[in-house]
């Protein structure tokens, strides 16, 4: 109810529908046909820069396959102010020295009487085991992001990750990699560093296990440039996810974003905090 009372506060104050009291309304003209269900959800994507894939590399450690759905109501200050729901999906499979994720996420909201696709986000990643502690990764990433002027923003990197610390109550790892990283802003923005730019990509990544039922991940990207290091990306995701039954998790997460350059008109920093039930598979 708290929740609630909040979410119609803040439209009352915009003066547009609110997706999660009204969405019956939104869905009524698709909710007859299968394949208009399937366009809300893909349009219910969740996007996120870069990914935090911790929690099912465990999985995927106990079992060949993993998938994981998440529903989601989260809650922007920054460049993007309010609260809107959504979902994302991540997919994972492990063979022999092989290990592999795609995630697929998007946001969707319907305000001011149209329906939006703010963000969309998918990420693909390989692991290649080359010895017990040392693997090496390739990675793929598209991007959109409307609110931070991001038309389009593509990535690919490879890099060694390596294992620091493993026992049954935590896990460390380190990642390193080079990043060609290529950046598109929207028409009529402007932009104070090249289209195409190399990055050391860094990061840590830390899962901790007090309980059986609790689990911990947090994950810290840290993306200078190679010809000028002062032009950076940092970025936190942390997650905590909280096991309800086999299937279901309740999760808490907070994503932390730092560009030291931006497009006119966007602040440097966003935080994010979101709550979320998960399915897994």
């Amino acid at each position: 109810m708290a929740i609630r009372r909040v979410i119609d506060a803040h439209a009352r104050s915009l003066n547009t529908p609110v997706i999660c009291a009204e969405c019956r309304d939104y869905l009524a003209p698709v909710r007859p046909s299968f394949a208009g269900a399937l366009l809300v959800l893909c349009a219910c994507f969740r996007a996120e820069a870069q990914v935090n894939v911790e929690p099912i590399r465990q999985q995927l450690a106990e079992s060949g396959f993993g998938a994981r759905l998440r529903l989601s109501l989260s809650a922007y200050q920054g460049n993007t102010q309010g609260m809107v729901a959504g979902a994302s999906a991540l997919l994972g499979g492990r063979s022999e020295r092989h290990l592999g994720f795609l995630n697929a996420s998007g946001d969707y909201a319907h305000l001011g009487g149209e329906t939006n696709v703010h963000k969309s986000f998918v990420h693909l990643r390989h692991n290649y085991r080359l010895s017990p502690v040392l693997w090496w990764e390739e990675f793929l990433q598209s991007e959109t992001d409307r609110f931070r002027r991001i038309r389009w923003r593509g990535l690919l990197g490879t890099g060694p990750r390596f294992e620091a610390v493993k026992t049954e109550a935590a896990d460390l790892y380190y990642g390193a990699a080079y990043m060609l990283e290529y950046t598109a802003v929207s028409s009529g923005t402007e932009y104070a560093q090249p289209n195409g730019v190399h990055r050391m990509n860094n990061y840590a990544a830390l899962t901790v296990r007090p309980d059986e039922r609790i689990s911990l991940s947090t994950v810290t990207y840290f993306q200078p440039r190679f010809d000028e290091p002062g032009d950076m990306h940092v970025l936190n995701v942390t997650g905590l996810e909280f096991k309800v039954t086999e299937l279901l998790q309740s999760r808490i997460d907070t994503i932390t974003r730092y560009e030291s350059r931006t497009p006119e008109g966007v602040k440097p920093t966003d935080f994010e905090f979101k709550s979320s039930l998960e399915l897994k598979f």
